[in-house]
């Protein structure tokens, strides 16, 4: 004689599983690894519902297939490989039908799939569809070496937290593949940093009569500074430092772009400053790439003569620093790909030994501190004059120094480069 359960008796249990769960939901949730996802699933059912093989199998949608994603075997993770399609099976009749299948004896079941599992002889089979807003995520597979292992109040119960099941799970593949594609963009980003990084020279040519100082540090993996060192057989050297507009990728591409056509054009027009502007700037045109432009500062040094030649697309004036005196050097001009212009115009230097030219990109000038300040031209001239006899390197080096300084705590939000050169005899 089976003896009723009082009100007060039920209500208790109501509760108690209610709170179950509630704290199997806050526990599947607390975690968006996958692996531990699983693990936690199992675990949560298994006070529940006694089984020996506890599987998940994902739907794919690409290939139309529930697979095997994870699977247990008296507690042991094991691993199972392949899938099968809707219909196929307890658990993909339970995903075409999305109901629970239960099958006390799969011996007699025509739809039961036997697997390869040399340590267990399956009897009995419960599979709870996993569903998310509508959409099939897969199937909970329990499988049991007991006849009729499975109750109603199984079945109840599993569904119950089925749905708990889902969202975690779909979370945790949600961040699996957002994680996996942010790694992909990081080896893409590191190989595109390892190409950009043997685009640019690593240091600068030795020259007669000149010391040149070098000096790059990007704000993000990919840089959109550019900088190069283009020699002619006739003694002479061209100087390019550059600033593509915008950052990162874009930036990047749009640089090693600029760098190309300049030594491009190195080989068919004469090596001045200005003709060479000219001829990046039709070829950049050429290329019909929209809200893009590159400033280029262009210096061309003369051994015979000792002379240097300047012209400037748009970038910072370069600063000149001659007994004692700092002052930058009013040459200007449009940035390069944005209109055809014939606007270049060529600067001849009149310097002597020891005077020195330094070439610095913006992020220098405009780095920002804590508090937003930028770190601004005075400041930064004043370094240069406290450094009129250092090596040209240590005077480079020292000016990125001076920035990361003026930061701080805070993030260099530009790329940064520096180029001095310092004629010698």
């Amino acid at each position: 004689m089976t003896t009723k359960k009082s009100g007060l008796s039920r209500v208790t249990e109501e509760r108690a599983y209610l709170r179950f769960l509630v704290q199997s939901a806050e526990d599947l949730n607390s975690s968006l690894e996958l692996d531990e996802v699983f693990q936690k699933v199992a675990e949560r059912i298994k006070p529940l519902v006694d089984y020996h093989l506890f599987c998940v199998m994902f739907w794919n949608e690409g290939t139309r297939m529930l697979e095997h994603s994870f699977s247990l075997c008296y507690g042991e993770q094991i691993a199972q490989q392949g899938g099968f399609p809707l219909g196929h099976g307890i658990g993909g009749t339970c995903a075409a039908l999305r109901r629970p299948v239960r099958v006390p004896n799969v011996l007699v079941d025509p739809r039961y799939v036997r697997h390869r599992h040399p340590e267990v002889e399956i009897h009995s089979e419960l599979a709870v569809p996993l569903v998310v807003r509508d959409r099939l995520i897969g199937v909970i597979d329990l499988e049991s070496t007991d006849f009729d292992a499975f109750s109603e109040e199984h079945e109840q119960m599993l569904s119950a937290l089925a749905s708990h099941v889902a969202t975690a799970l779909e979370n945790a593949r949600l961040h699996a593949n957002v994680r996996r594609h942010e790694q992909r963009l990081e080896r893409d980003l590191i190989t595109a940093r390892q190409i950009q990084k043997g685009l640019f020279p690593e240091q600068p040519p030795r020259v007669e009569g000149l010391d040149i100082g070098l000096a790059y540090a990007p704000a993000r993996e990919l840089g959109g500074d550019l900088y190069d060192f283009i020699a002619s057989g006739d003694g002479r050297l061209a100087i390019a430092v550059g600033d593509v507009a915008g950052k990162a990728t874009p930036a990047a591409l749009y640089g090693s772009l600029a760098v190309g056509i300049l030594r491009g054009n190195s080989v068919r027009v004469p090596l001045e400053p200005v003709d060479m502007l000219r001829a990046l700037n039709e070829g950049l045109l050429e290329t019909q790439i929209d809200n893009r432009y590159v400033a280029l500062a262009l210096a061309v040094y003369d051994v015979h003569s000792r002379s240097l030649s300047l012209a400037n697309a748009g970038f910072p004036m370069p600063i000149v620093v001659r007994d004692g005196a700092v002052q930058k050097i009013d040459v200007r001009g449009i940035p390069l790909g944005i209109l055809q212009t014939d606007s270049y115009q060529a600067h001849d230097l009149d310097w002597k030994p020891g005077d020195m030219v330094v070439f610095c990109s913006d992020g220098l000038e405009e780095s920002l501190n804590t508090e937003g300040e930028e770190l601004g031209y005075e400041r930064l001239g004043q370094e240069i004059r406290s450094l009129v006899g250092e090596p040209v390197q240590r005077i480079a080096d020292r000016l990125l120094e001076l920035t990361d300084e003026h930061a701080g705590a805070g993030r260099q939000h530009d790329d940064r480069t520096v180029v001095v050169l310092r004629r010698t005899v």
